[in-house]
């Protein structure tokens, strides 16, 4: 399990993956729900999945 990792080796990294995929099924159940519609379900997403980026982003600066 100790392998010296490369960069082809380490894999798409996508910082809070977690919480962006609860943030795109949050805004899904919206949309499906009709509380909003398709367009303003994706921009949502959008908005908040950039959101945790930049946290993700000013956590990680090295």
């Amino acid at each position: 399990m100790i392998r010296k990792t490369t960069d082809k080796s380490r894999g798409i990294r996508l910082g809070n993956f977690v919480q962006i995929r609860t943030i795109i099924d949050e805004e899904m159940e919206h949309v499906w729900s009709g509380k909003k519609s398709a367009q303003e379900g994706i921009e949502a997403a959008v908005k908040r999945g950039n959101e945790q980026l930049e946290r993700f982003e000013k956590a990680n600066k090295s």
